[in-house]
């Protein structure tokens, strides 16, 4: 998935002094394509939408995106350094755009500049990212600015928080020309509401269809349990010792069934840590791809009941039974 932005684009770019020990050529990721143009208030922009990885990295990435420049006030050189806006790359060749907005009489040999991935380290930190949004929207621009409207529809049981939405802009020979998003702050279960993208215009005139729209969420803390209201009396908290994708969830009232749908996207085995309240008085019966674990490690404490799961590498169904009252 991918999304994009309003022509208020703030960027958030940092420059760092160049020295000879930095290393611009990283060897395990690159940034497959740009393109370059002038903003109408005269600032050099640098826009991409894919960057590589090597088949080798079996972590995903946390990736930045660099341009070389000289500072003309100073004489020095420097680098400008940019997050994409996916937080994460998961795969290779998955759409990640980024974009750079620099002012041309600090830095007017920019427009000579080709982006370098900067920094690309493992993701090691637990992370869980949430997939249940659906998008609706058409890829033909639709006002005389040339944006795009569209629906987002929070489809899981969980508020999503801080979610950006990016796409690319394309012309019709299929290039890219620029990368917009916009932030939607909170989303509650089952909630609908509609975004907007709008191209930069300078370039408007050029746009034909908008490709990669997608999201990113920021999820759940580190050590933090993401909270389900299953019921007006049940509660569910969950959290992951690895970086997880939860592709969906569902609660049965009739059967008393939860169920995830997940992908450790981890190269080992994670834990799965489980809170239920109010306490539970018969043992809850978890499965894996449909068979039951035999082990699962359940005990009360504090008015709630507490169970570990190990998940396996890869995508896998989770269901829990017999959550009562």
């Amino acid at each position: 998935m991918c999304l994009t932005s309003s022509s208020n684009y703030n960027s958030n770019a940092y420059s760092e002094k160049h020295n000879n020990s930095t290393n611009i050529d990283n060897p395990r990721a690159y940034v497959k394509n740009s393109f370059k143009y002038l903003s109408n208030d005269n600032n050099t922009v640098i826009v991409g939408g894919s960057v590589a990885k090597s088949d080798s990295q079996n972590f995903p990435q946390n990736v930045s995106v660099g341009l070389l420049t000289i500072n003309n006030f100073t004489g020095e050189e420097e680098i400008l350094v940019e997050r994409p806006y996916n937080s994460i790359l998961y795969e290779n060749n998955e759409p990640f755009p980024f974009k750079f907005m620099i002012n041309s009489t600090i830095y007017p040999d920019v427009i000579n500049s080709a982006p370098f991935i900067y920094k690309s380290e493992n993701v090691t930190l637990p992370y869980t990212k949430i997939n249940t949004i659906n998008l609706n929207y058409p890829v033909l621009p639709q006002g005389p600015n040339k944006e795009l409207y569209g629906n987002i529809t929070n489809t899981g049981l969980v508020q999503l928080n801080n979610i950006t939405l990016f796409a690319i802009v394309n012309d019709k020979n299929s290039s890219q020309i620029d990368s917009v998003r916009t932030l939607i702050p909170v989303l509650k279960p089952n909630e609908t509401r509609q975004f907007t993208f709008v191209p930069d215009p300078a370039i408007k005139d050029m746009v034909y269809f908008y490709s990669c729209v997608g999201g990113d969420i920021g999820d759940m803390k580190i050590d933090d349990y993401s909270i389900v209201n299953i019921t007006t009396s049940k509660v569910l908290g969950y959290k992951f010792s690895s970086l997880i994708q939860i592709d969906s969830m569902s609660y049965n009232i009739t059967t008393d069934k939860f169920d995830f749908t997940i992908n450790n996207i981890y190269p080992y085995p994670g834990a799965l840590s489980l809170e239920v309240m109010p306490v539970q008085m018969v043992p809850i019966q978890a499965y894996i791809d449909g068979n039951p674990v035999e082990d699962v490690k359940m005990r009360n404490i504090s008015e709630k009941t507490l169970l570990d799961l190990a998940i396996p590498q890869g995508v896998h169904d989770i269901s829990l039974s017999n959550l009562n009252n």
